[in-house]
């Protein structure tokens, strides 16, 4: 009977956080009550605070719910022995570009992120998340831009920069992607947009080696 309780109450969760992904994505963070939220839900109030302290306790949670591409392909990324990290650094931008298009838990997210938090108050939870998370990840996504210079299949370069334009790439397909979707099908033409990525720092001009390198 308690396990049967305890299913109950995680059921009820989902669908609040299913209910409020859909409000948040609808009409925006800042204009989405937990009245609204509990409506959409078919539930009360009450029920939210059942298991949510508030809207921020909300967005945390759906973060926590769905790892985002970022982080499932890079946070636990080993590159010892690594024989191809330029095809490691294609493969994961291409999964996830691919996922932010297909996946509809990740690409509520990212539309929560992206469009639907109207002010910094709002928005800052998911945002700092979305950062804490990058700064993990960036030590892995630096190694593999250093061994695919190492291994010749990049020339010599500022990795930070390479690396910033590696997120605000992908940042920007993913953030047009909402605008316009019928130009930026992540869904169809992932693999073609990291390959002109890549294809544009194949041809960086060599930078001399510096002692901070």
């Amino acid at each position: 009977m308690a396990r049967r309780t305890k299913e109950e109450a995680q059921a009820t969760r989902e669908k609040l956080l299913d209910a409020a992904a859909r409000m948040f994505c609808a009409r925006g963070v800042t204009a989405t009550s937990l009245d609204d939220i509990a409506r959409e839900a078919g539930m009360t109030r009450g029920a939210i605070y059942w298991h949510f302290r508030n809207k921020q306790d909300l967005i945390e949670a759906l973060m926590e719910r769905k790892r985002m591409p970022l982080d499932e392909t890079w946070g636990h990324c080993q590159l010892a022995g690594e024989s191809d990290p330029l095809g490691r650094i294609r493969r994961n931008a291409i999964e996830q570009l691919h996922r932010a298009a297909t996946e509809p838990g990740v690409r509520q997210v990212y539309e929560i992120l992206f469009h639907k938090s109207e002010s910094v108050e709002d928005g800052g939870t998911i945002m700092e998340r979305c950062l804490a998370s990058r700064h993990e990840c960036v030590p892995h996504i630096e190694a593999a831009f250093r061994a695919a210079i190492e291994r010749g299949q990049l020339p010599a370069g500022d990795v930070p920069t390479m690396i910033a334009g590696f997120f605000s790439y992908l940042d920007g397909l993913i953030y047009n992607s909402f605008l316009h979707p019928e130009v930026i099908r992540l869904d169809e033409l992932a693999e073609h947009y990291v390959d002109i990525y890549i294809e544009g720092l194949k041809r960086l001009p060599v930078k001399a080696a510096t002692a901070a390198d």
